[in-house]
């Protein structure tokens, strides 16, 4: 089976180091030296148990993507949309999934053309260390949810058979994408906005008190399971990931565009076309916005 990953960062990388086992990977990447190293190299992957490496293809032509039995799409919620007219050339008989933080990209995706369209979520943990090193910094797994297709669609999925990378098949793709975009909003924006690691936000009293104000407002715009269970997940999350840095706060850290607009402007926007008005939302949104202003 031939599988493409457009995107070289930590966790396309990730995705590419575990699949590879099984599959034969080709990565996109955006630039020639990326594409160069892991084409001659392939990937280090860097785990709690040693180092490991796998061969892996590489190319910046997307050209070749048709000849892919399976594609994923594991690029950062704010490059998709340059990525649109590459994704729309796609034949419509190639199955994609998409790996983003945020619910942004549902508002497009009515548009592709593609019969068989997965979305998922990530929970493990990784950092790109170099053009062709990553390193899994904590187990988890990947949900996967059907947003198109028919019933066998999930057949053509490849299945990782990697214990220390499972795959989770979920029948509700909403609610499995709305439980990550709770967890992504409480976390994301406020360790951004008090430049603290995920434990902080329930350790600190005054820092739970504006946590759990904004989940409130969320929970109203998403009301997805049982409300205190579900708050009580994400601060499980919190404490169990309570010496990490979260993702957006790396990318303000490292002067990079963070994900702010497909997680929390996407809450602020289907809000605001409910009539709702989130004063908390709007007031984390906008200091969040304001701080990747000034770092970026």
């Amino acid at each position: 089976m031939k599988v493409g990953i457009i995107g070289g960062g930590s966790i396309g990388l990730l995705l590419a180091a575990y699949l590879g086992k099984f599959f034969d990977i080709t990565v996109y990447t955006r630039t020639e030296e990326q594409a160069r190293e892991l084409g001659e190299n392939g990937i280090q992957l860097i785990t709690l148990s040693g180092e490991r490496f796998t061969k892996v293809s590489a190319s910046t032509e997307s050209d070749s993507l048709n000849g892919q039995d399976f594609i994923f799409v594991a690029v950062k919620q704010y490059h998709l949309n340059d990525l649109i007219p590459v994704i729309c050339k796609i034949a419509s008989h190639v199955p994609i999934c998409f790996l983003q933080n945020g619910m942004g990209h549902l508002e497009w995706l009515p548009s592709l053309p593609n019969e068989t369209i997965f979305v998922a979520t990530v929970e493990h943990g990784a950092k790109r260390k170099g053009r062709r090193t990553v390193a899994h910094n904590g187990v988890g797994k990947i949900n996967i949810g059907l947003y198109r297709g028919d019933s066998r669609s999930d057949q053509k999925f490849p299945d990782c058979r990697d214990p220390e990378f499972p795959f989770q098949f979920h029948h509700d793709y909403e609610g499995m994408l709305v439980e990550k975009l709770i967890a992504n909003v409480l976390i994301n924006p406020l360790t951004v906005i008090f430049q603290a690691k995920n434990g902080v936000l329930v350790e600190n009293p005054y820092y739970f008190q504006l946590f759990r104000q904004l989940f409130e407002e969320v929970y109203e715009v998403f009301p997805h399971g049982e409300k205190e269970k579900t708050f009580q997940k994400v601060i499980r999350i919190c404490q169990n990931t309570k010496d990490n840095t979260s993702s957006m706060l790396k990318d303000v850290q490292e002067g990079r565009k963070t994900e702010i607009e497909a997680i929390l402007g996407y809450v602020l926007r289907t809000a605001l076309k409910k009539g709702m008005k989130p004063a908390t939302i709007q007031a984390v949104y906008l200091m969040a916005k304001g701080i990747e202003q000034e770092r970026s």
